[in-house]
């Protein structure tokens, strides 16, 4: 990449920053682009070199947010069967919900916006992926009586609805009740469908 790329690259994430700060401040409608250039410390000139309007910026945040998702969040990194089959939460997934525990507010806030839907099932999408990728790494596919990207689609989607849940409720429940609540439900549906009983 070159400087100028490099140059380009910084001023498109001090913007994407500097709108997705102000959503978790006052919301998307009440921001104008003046307000995002003013907290960029930008000229309204450079905003419109790199993005048409705040629509359009918007957009480009989707990659920001999706992407801190896929940072870790919701599903940190393989889990092995062990760690998925234990009836203790894992270290990992524990973190993963503080993460979003400290996001709270500026992750409400955007999906609560016109293109919140969006952003959530592209991250529903990818988090399925991750998670049919490590059932396959942890177990045979052949011992379990449903097929692996059904689980993971399945698992993906209970996941980002308890998540969205607790967001728009605004619900007091801790990341580490959170992370013990999903880890309950996805081993419960996991040993389900590999037919394991009590001791196994």
């Amino acid at each position: 990449m070159t400087k100028t790329d490099r140059r380009v690259q910084r001023t498109r994430e001090l913007l994407q920053k500097s709108l997705i700060d102000l959503i978790g401040e006052h919301g998307y409608d009440a921001i104008t682009i003046q307000d995002i250039v003013d907290r960029a410390n930008l000229a309204r000139t450079t905003f419109y070199v790199h993005y048409s309007s705040k629509d359009d910026l918007f957009l480009g945040c989707h990659e920001v947010v999706v992407g801190e998702f896929q940072s870790g969040p919701l599903y940190p990194h393989p889990l092995s069967r062990e760690e998925l089959l234990s009836p203790e939460t894992p270290e990992g997934i524990i973190w993963a919900y503080r993460h979003l525990e400290e996001a709270r507010s500026r992750l409400h806030s955007i999906f609560q916006g016109k293109d919140g839907p969006l952003i959530l099932r592209r991250i529903r999408d990818w988090s399925a992926q991750e998670i049919e990728a490590n059932l396959r790494i942890a177990f045979a596919e052949s011992d379990s009586l449903i097929s692996f990207d059904l689980l993971a689609t399945y698992l993906a989607g209970a996941q980002i609805a308890l998540v969205q849940w607790w967001l728009e409720k605004h619900q007091p429940h801790t990341a580490e009740n959170l992370a013990y609540t999903f880890h309950r439900l996805r081993r419960a549906a996991i040993r389900d469908a590999l037919g394991l009983r009590d001791g196994e």
